[in-house]
């Protein structure tokens, strides 16, 4: 298979696992929250909940980690070039930053544009909860890592 496709791939399938991840982390971290709170959340509840924010929240987040990655990733392997290696870790650092960044965009965006003092993202109400969310980007970095080329 040729270097830009395998390339193609390795990105779009780390956007998927990226977007998933950071969506699957930000229902637990909700979650955790309301039973922190008293809530009584059986297995099946939780279940639930998740598969709503599969169908419902995470098309945008994988949008979101695609378009981000568009920028993170490259970005990544010129660091990780100038350094001399660390390119694993470059592309997860460029994974969790994507989140970070991305999440922290969209609350400045509805705080100074929309004038609306909310979190649009009710698990990165704190910095606990935003770095679980980025820890989904990080994990969708890993993976372009593994698959994508390296540069010889």
């Amino acid at each position: 298979m040729a270097r830009w496709i395998r390339t193609i791939l390795a990105y779009v399938i780390a956007a998927l696992i990226g977007g998933i991840a950071t969506t699957l982390l930000s229902t637990q971290v909700v979650l955790l929250y309301l039973a922190g709170a008293g809530a009584d959340i059986p297995f099946a509840v939780r279940n639930e909940a998740m598969l709503a924010d599969l169908t419902g929240f995470a098309p945008t987040i994988v949008a979101l980690t695609a378009i981000g990655f568009l920028v993170a990733l490259p970005a990544a392997a010129l660091i990780s070039r100038w350094l001399g290696g660390l390119r694993t870790v470059g592309y997860g650092l460029a994974g969790f930053a994507t989140i970070a960044v991305m999440v922290t965009a969209i609350e400045v965006y509805y705080q100074s544009v929309l004038g609306v003092g909310i979190t649009p993202i009710a698990a990165a109400r704190d910095l606990w909860g935003l770095v679980v969310m980025a820890l989904g980007g990080a994990f969708g970095g890993w993976t372009f890592a593994l698959l994508a080329p390296a540069r010889d």
